[in-house]
């Protein structure tokens, strides 16, 4: 499939989502916010993709919404328009899905990120949720998720000052994971993903089911035991025990 303002490749079991709006600083839009969501659903119906990563282009990934569109809405067309459906959509991904953050992240750039499962930063990245300076605030779950990652007060700093901060401090509060050197970081990230997408996709999908929907120890458990019966399981123990590397039914 053709996308206008993404690209999309896959390396061995990686799929890459990568935001190409050049003439417009990788800003998002309601028709990029559609082929995101789309090309993501690709992936995950892909029988060769274990897990998924979401990028930039030109060590850049997203300053947030496209001003010009977002000038041109109002309640009606923002809801007639559907604004918000397609990021809403990501997270039902079934698939481990990994923001890898170089540049700016900011607003709806830095919500894009919060939604993935986690979040790999270049060193030289910022972070920042700037909506209040438009006398708006964040739209697609900025506040909620940010609350639930950085805690509280964190989640009210920097949402009623729209301050940047950096990578380190993003890492500091429980945004980012991991914090990269900017030239280690094309390396550092394929052997995090290489490493991902190695794992039993039958784990990953439940254990990103798991957290996301903030399960019970009751509901853990009965994964647990679902998943002793698994093939995956069986070819795990069977691979350690022979000490050879294990070859997943994905």
């Amino acid at each position: 499939m053709d996308f206008k303002n993404i690209k999309v490749r896959s390396e061995q079991a990686i799929g890459f989502v990568q935001i190409d709006r050049v003439a417009e600083k990788n800003s998002l839009d309601i028709e990029t916010s559609k082929e995101i969501l789309q090309a993501l659903q690709n992936f995950d119906q892909d029988n060769s993709i274990v897990c998924i990563a979401i990028e930039g282009n030109q060590k850049l990934f997203s300053p947030g919404a496209d001003i010009k569109e977002l000038n041109s809405l109002n309640k009606k067309t923002a809801a007639d328009k559907k604004l918000f459906d397609a990021f809403d959509e990501i997270y039902n991904i079934k698939k481990p899905v990994i923001a890898l953050v170089e540049g700016y992240a900011l607003g709806g750039g830095m919500e894009l990120a919060l939604i993935c499962d986690f979040i790999i930063a270049s060193e030289n990245a910022k972070f920042g949720q700037p909506e209040i300076n438009l006398g708006l605030i964040p739209g697609i779950g900025g506040t909620q998720r940010l609350k639930r990652y950085a805690g509280k007060y964190n989640a009210n700093y920097l949402c009623m000052t729209g301050e940047i901060i950096s990578a380190q401090q993003a890492h500091n509060i429980g945004v980012v994971s991991v914090v990269l050197k900017a030239e280690e970081f094309k390396e550092g990230t394929m052997k995090i993903l290489k490493s991902i997408s190695e794992k039993p996709l039958s784990s990953l999908v439940e254990i990103k089911r798991l957290i996301n929907k903030d399960a019970s120890l009751k509901d853990e458990r009965q994964t647990f035991y679902k998943l002793l019966d698994s093939d995956n399981k069986k070819i795990g123990i069977d691979s350690f025990l022979n000490k050879k590397k294990p070859e997943w039914k994905n």
